[in-house]
């Protein structure tokens, strides 16, 4: 079959040579593209104070590689003591690139899986470090607040949506990873164009946020996990 990968450039490869040796014909578009922002003054400071902090989540491959870009700036060497955190396994290899040893949840790669590591339990008195895009779920911030945590979210990037992206008509699949890359897509989907594939879908979340609009057929992958997203793949065309 052919898939439309739809994650932003420079992140699709491991999953377009997963469903090449899962024998699918795989095509990139993004759905969302990646903008960095100026690093502030304010960010430089806080970046400055990285020892005093419990813990630094980063919450993408992109948040990792920039946020980290703007600490090795500040920091020669990485402080001591602090637990890194990666949301999956892609940022976890990001952050390795930094000489980092990241704890990565076990499944899940999301939110409340990420919620759910020993370190983040035990919180009062504690400062968490949230390094994202400008734009996202609250969970995690306003979950760790609730724990007694002084959280400190920082952005590094904007997502916008792909004013190119097209949709090739002999694509029996699309993959959407995030709630934001299915709204950049959507309106590619209109009732006016003929298209009668089926998407897989990053979860429930995700899920649930694309049936709101589209009528097709649904896979729901495990998690954006690029295994997961293959292993939701039916043996078949939609329809």
């Amino acid at each position: 079959m052919r898939i439309l990968v739809t994650r932003p450039a420079g992140q699709q490869q491991p999953l377009m040579e997963a469903l090449q040796s899962a024998g699918h014909q795989a095509c990139h578009c993004p759905a969302l593209l990646i903008e960095p922002l100026p690093v502030s003054e304010d960010t430089r400071r806080r970046l400055m104070d990285l020892d005093l902090y419990h813990a630094v989540f980063f919450a993408s491959a992109n948040a990792a590689r920039l946020a980290l870009s703007a600490m090795a700036d500040l920091w020669p060497q990485w402080p001591v003591g602090l637990h890194w955190l990666a949301v999956g396994k892609a940022t976890a290899a990001e952050m390795a690139t930094w000489h980092l040893s990241p704890e990565v949840p076990a499944e899940g790669f999301n939110s409340e899986a990420v919620l759910a590591l020993p370190c983040l339990q035990m919180l009062n008195e504690k400062k968490v470090l949230i390094c994202r895009g400008d734009s996202g779920r609250e969970l995690l911030a306003n979950a760790l607040s609730s724990r007694g945590a002084d959280v400190v979210a920082l952005p590094f990037y904007r997502r916008r949506a792909n004013p190119d992206f097209q949709l090739p008509e002999d694509c029996h699949w699309i993959m959407i990873t995030s709630v934001e890359s299915w709204r950049a897509v959507a309106p590619h989907l209109s009732a006016g164009l003929a298209w009668s594939g089926g998407i897989v879908a990053a979860g429930e979340r995700v899920a649930t946020a694309i049936a709101a609009d589209f009528a097709g057929e649904i896979r729901v992958a495990a998690s954006a996990h690029d295994a997961d997203m293959v292993a939701a793949l039916p043996d078949r065309e939609p329809g």
